[in-house]
């Protein structure tokens, strides 16, 4: 089974970050027969030169366009040059498990419905051999289901998914900080069959203020639109919109040292 890898990368990206990132791809069991990798915006010389050298020693196929747009757009003009079937997606920082392309395309052989699946990843922040944290998520498709009602089923950067299914489903939209979310729900509703593998898939970089960037009213105001659209769409209840109001919401508020030990705990 053939399949491509879907990544962005903008100005503000750590060149070696993404060095590192094409190299974990180029040290895997399987490879992409090519890797979509979108320019949001136009780039530092310093990334322009990363993405020089590895156009020589990966499959690349570099677009994009002059104003930065965001991780949606990025993804759904990247989307438009995949030739493949199925698409893995990861990010410009993260770095993948040697076996995780060759895993995935196993679940999807054996699996011929299947449409989404992603797996557990390993959080770190600086140095990738000191894991942090182990980000699980539900394996079977009615655990998914229910836990997507709450929280998010699959990690994104670990996601590999058919593109008939993703544009079927309306794309990524432009939902801020839950784009991914929002999509895959979308998928489910549209009756397409999903996994995830209790297989550690990615290594997926936490550091730079992760925490700072879920907190703070800006980001209360978009979970609070992400919400709307969930009820609005008939995927949870009214009731089930304002608990989770009352449950998310005022959480985004706390002090960011609070907030980070309840992710601590989230996370186990």
């Amino acid at each position: 089974m053939t399949f491509s890898i879907l990544q962005s990368v903008y100005k503000n990206d750590n060149p070696q970050f993404l060095a590192e990132s094409l190299q974990s791809v180029k040290e895997n069991t399987v490879h992409p027969s090519k890797i979509i990798l979108v320019k949001d915006g136009v780039l530092t010389p310093e990334l322009d030169s990363v993405i020089a050298e590895w156009q020589s020693k990966l499959p690349l196929k570099v677009v994009g366009y002059e104003q930065n747009r965001g991780l949606a757009h990025a993804l759904n003009y990247g989307l438009q040059f995949v030739e493949t079937e199925l698409v893995a997606r990861m990010d410009s920082d993260d770095i993948c498990y040697p076996e995780r392309f060759e895993k995935q395309l196993k679940k999807f052989t054996e699996e011929p419905n299947l449409s989404l699946l992603s797996g557990y990843i390993d959080e770190f922040n600086d140095n990738t051999e000191e894991i942090v944290s182990i980000r699980k998520v539900p394996l079977s498709y009615e655990e998914i289901k229910e836990y997507l009602r709450k929280r998010n089923s699959f990690n994104h950067m670990a996601v590999m998914f058919k593109k008939s299914a993703v544009i079927e489903s309306g794309n990524y939209q432009q939902v801020p900080y839950f784009e991914d979310y929002d999509l895959w729900i979308r998928i489910i509703q549209h009756g397409f069959y999903a996994e995830n593998i209790a297989e550690k898939l990615v290594k997926a970089r936490i550091g730079n203020d992760m925490i700072g960037r879920r907190h703070g009213f800006a980001y209360a105001k978009h979970e609070i639109f992400f919400l709307k659209r969930q009820v609005n769409s008939g995927f949870i209840s009214q009731k089930e919109y304002y608990k989770l109001l009352l449950l998310r919401v005022p959480v985004r508020l706390l002090p960011k040292s609070i907030l980070r030990l309840i992710y601590k705990l989230l996370r186990g």
